[in-house]
């Protein structure tokens, strides 16, 4: 049985769009208990009681996203590889300590873009911290941070998330 496309593509010429994104909000995999998806937008995300996410504002131009699909013809199946790259300025003993709670769960990211879209990534298999990199640099201007990088493997891309959940998330769950 053929799957039926729906839509085509059509360049109207519009410019815009930014790149980049400037929050991530990260929770572990095990406590989000719940999600509704409608087509192909989470309209509800439900978590463990107490539970909420942490929000990461970032500056200009210091995260992005990828969500990678492929083939392997051999099983016939599409897989995706979500990425999430971001750095943080500044480094403390308090953000070292979390950056290894991090690194120690697995976890589901909401990123939100540029252009005020919230995308979910990890939802069913979740994202690994893969590395994170704290760098001071030589000059009183260089650098002096985190860069952390999180992979994925999903059957299918990240999705949005509605934009009305998001106050929610960051409250903790009754």
């Amino acid at each position: 049985m053929p799957c039926l496309l729906t839509s085509g593509y059509n360049f109207a010429g519009c410019k815009g769009g930014a790149g980049g994104i400037s929050e991530v909000l990260i929770k572990e995999i095990d406590n989000l208990t719940a999600s509704t998806l409608t087509a192909n937008v989470y309209t509800a995300l439900t978590m463990s009681t107490g539970k909420q996410f942490r929000r990461y504002i970032l500056d200009k131009e210091m995260g992005s996203w990828s969500d990678n699909g492929t083939y392997t013809k051999e099983s016939g199946t599409y897989t995706y590889e979500p990425t999430v790259s971001f750095t943080i300025k500044g480094i403390s003993t308090a953000l070292q300590a979390e950056l290894k709670l991090i690194a120690q769960n697995t976890l589901i990211l909401i990123v939100k873009d540029r252009n005020g879209v919230y995308r979910l990534f990890g939802r069913e298999k979740g994202m690994d911290l893969m590395t994170v990199e704290s760098t001071v640099g030589k000059a009183m201007t260089d650098f002096a941070g985190f860069n952390l990088n999180f992979v994925g493997g999903e059957i299918d891309f990240a999705h949005e998330v509605q934009t009305s959940l998001i106050t929610a998330l960051l409250s903790p769950a009754a």
